[in-house]
């Protein structure tokens, strides 16, 4: 008598990246000097852009900036200054400083309501 193997069914390999999964962005390279533009921050700082906001900072302090215009910020939330500070310390935590061009009243303000205009360099005013 004669027995059947079982064979079992092989499975399909699983997609590279599933449809709503979170992927990280790639890292950004250095280029061999720093870049003499300085980068804008866009005129929406709130939650809504945070995540744009953070790849630009993240690609201007890569790329051997330090010094950002914040002068067109028009909107701003707690998120927006948030990420200002957040983006301040890892500079630090690199050895370098993250220093801003311009900053706009708007800015300013904000960070001066939450408390925390100091820890951007921005001179309190009142």
């Amino acid at each position: 008598m004669s027995h059947a193997r079982y064979k079992r069914p092989t499975r399909r390999a699983k997609p590279a990246v599933r449809s709503g999964a979170r992927t990280k962005p790639a890292p950004v390279a250095a280029p061999a000097a720093p870049v003499d533009a300085t980068p804008a921050l866009p005129a929406d700082l709130s939650i809504r852009a945070v995540r744009e906001t953070a790849a630009l900072i993240g690609a201007a302090l890569a790329a051997g900036s330090e010094r950002i215009d914040a002068s067109r910020v028009a909107m701003v939330d707690s998120a927006g200054v948030q990420l200002l500070i957040a983006a301040g310390r890892t500079a630090a935590a690199h050895g370098r400083a993250l220093r801003w061009a311009e900053a706009s009243s708007s800015l300013i303000e904000a960070a001066s309501r939450l408390g925390v205009a100091g820890l951007l360099g921005f001179a309190r005013s009142g």
